[in-house]
């Protein structure tokens, strides 16, 4: 209105003055836009408004990098959305913002997922400290490659794997949540289109942990935290018990001799497993049929409704598509997996100082050396940077380097990389008598395989109260690395778990005892474990002394 009222009143200067005064009143408004623009990211992430803009800045490069796989709108949903659960710029070691847009990215091209189902699968996984992007996009990769083969909507069945996986970490799978949950989905895919809307929660139940370790004979600790191979044993073990005590006498072989006459086990369709099922109940289940359900819903986890999927479910068992199927498949994936991992991070040989030399053309490895981003020296002491030196551990590992004509052990180089403050580190390691706790420079000295094989235990620094693998990625370690030599021998550096323990344990008010920091699971269980080598036939065998201070982890208290 402004020009028209100045060129009534004061003619044509009039309504160039009305337009250049419109203007400036227009400037508050569009300062108030840009810091609303601004402040979402500031009350998302902290800071002040202009740390804001700074992150719009990259929701713009984020948003034109991706033209091919996002639109518009999905990229910026994508990069706000895991702005919002807590992955940003400012993340201080663990999953960071890329790593989660990568795992959007790789969502949609791999699985032709959603950004919105992406970032589902994101917020449940960052209720699990430990919880792998990687492990989670190999166990969605591997929900959906499932569920394809047994004629079952991927996308209904990666939104029950995410309902797995949320009841895994609230149970205390730890670690291993993403795993046991896949596992759980797979199986549940395995029993065909018919078992679509039965709930299989129940197999990741605290009441299924009890039942699954007695039956089994190990405790409920080892049952959640030994991985998902160590739970699908111990299940197929309750399940084989299950379907002995519901089959009355004859059942079995009949059974048995059903499947050989129909083809076989494992080569029959979900049609004729059903089929046998259901003529089980005519001729052995007659009148109590319906007894069924409840007991294999209790006893199992699977919660059926009806007498015949009771039925599929037993039958199944004898089609190899059980849980001791699934163990076996599981394991043998894993040794695979393994194998692969342990090849890759291996110590590399005859390489001399070549490892490290830098890539200076202008290729994807420009800038880089043989094992990615050059080693992080680390340095300590001196004044403002003058007369500093590397760190104790990176001459340790260097010494090593050199001493071996220039070999490279793939998991110390990344780990000196990604740990910050090598000096301040320390680790637990297996002794002849025991675990003690070493300075990160004596563990590389006297302890590299351990630390190599992940089952190291960090202590005090970076990363504290995680194993090495939980620092630093199941692809990362070498986990059938030996290290029984090193856990034979005497070690004086550093102290003794035991005393490292009370030093490190304070009193609350109400005058409890607690450790000072919060360990893993994972880091619990090799802090106590007889045997935390992970070769059999170690003589490694000594444990820690036990602790008087229940919340510890070698507490031995009744």
């Amino acid at each position: 209105m402004l020009p028209g009222v100045g060129r009534a009143m004061l003619g044509p200067w009039g309504a160039v003055a009305g337009a250049g005064l419109a203007a400036a009143t227009q400037i508050p408004a569009e300062i108030r836009s840009q810091r609303d623009k601004n402040a979402y990211y500031q009350s998302v992430e902290g800071g002040d408004n202009f740390s804001g803009f700074g992150e719009r800045i990259s929701e713009e490069v984020y948003r034109w990098s991706t033209p091919m796989v996002f639109s518009e709108e999905e990229a910026r949903k994508a990069f706000k959305g895991v702005t919002r659960l807590g992955y940003n710029s400012k993340v201080e070691g663990g999953i960071g913002r890329q790593e989660a847009l990568d795992f959007l990215y790789h969502g949609k091209t791999r699985r032709g997922q959603t950004v919105d189902e992406g970032l589902q699968q994101l917020q449940v996984n960052s209720k699990n400290a430990l919880g792998s992007l990687n492990d989670l996009n190999d166990a969605l990769n591997e929900v959906s490659d499932s569920a394809g083969k047994a004629g079952i909507n991927a996308q209904m069945a990666r939104a029950e794997f995410v309902g797995l996986m949320d009841q895994a970490i609230k149970t205390g799978y730890g670690s291993a949540a993403t795993d046991v949950a896949s596992a759980e989905q797979q199986l549940k895919n395995s029993y065909g289109r018919s078992f679509q809307d039965v709930d299989v929660s129940g197999r990741l139940s605290v009441n299924h942990a009890y039942m699954a370790a007695s039956a089994a004979g190990i405790s409920v600790s080892d049952y959640l935290t030994g991985g998902v191979t160590q739970k699908l044993a111990a299940d197929a073990v309750l399940d084989q018990r299950t379907v002995q005590t519901l089959l009355k006498p004859g059942v079995e072989q009949w059974v048995r001799e059903q499947i050989a006459n129909a083809g076989g086990a494992g080569n029959l369709t979900e049609d004729v497993i059903q089929q046998i099922a259901e003529e089980m109940l005519r001729t052995f289940y007659p009148n109590d049929a319906y007894a069924l359900v409840p007991a294999v819903s209790t006893l199992s986890g699977t919660r059926v409704e009806d007498p015949v999927k009771a039925a599929v479910w037993i039958v199944q068992h004898y089609n190899d598509k059980g849980a001791t199927a699934q163990s076996k498949k599981v394991s043998s994936t894993e040794r695979k997996r393994l194998k692969e991992i342990s090849e890759k991070n291996d110590v590399i040989t005859n390489v001399g100082n070549t490892s490290r030399s830098v890539a200076h053309d202008r290729g994807p490895q420009a800038g880089k050396t043989l094992l990615g981003d050059k080693l992080d020296e680390e340095r300590s002491g001196g004044f403002l940077g003058f007369g500093s030196s590397p760190s104790k551990a990176v001459e340790t590992y260097n010494k090593w380097h050199d001493k071996n004509g220039g070999q490279e052990d793939p998991v110390i180089y990344h780990l000196l990389n990604a740990i910050d403050g090598d000096d301040k580190s320390k680790v637990a390691v297996t002794t002849k008598n025991g675990k003690r706790v070493v300075s990160l420079a004596d563990a590389i000295k006297n302890h590299r395989n351990e630390l190599a094989s992940g089952k190291a235990v960090i202590m005090e620094g970076d990363g504290k109260g995680k194993t090495v693998e939980e620092f630093l990625g199941k692809d990362k370690v070498d986990p059938l690395r030996n290290f029984s030599k090193e856990a034979a021998k005497a070690d004086k550096s550093g102290v003794s778990y035991a005393t490292w323990e009370k030093e490190n344990t304070t009193q609350d008010k109400k005058g409890r005892q607690k450790l000072e920091i919060t360990l893993s699971a994972e880091a619990r269980r090799l802090l106590t474990i007889l045997n935390s080598t992970g070769v059999e036939g170690s003589s490694a065998t000594a444990t820690p002394p036990l602790s008087p201070y229940a919340s510890n982890p070698s507490y031995g208290g009744e």
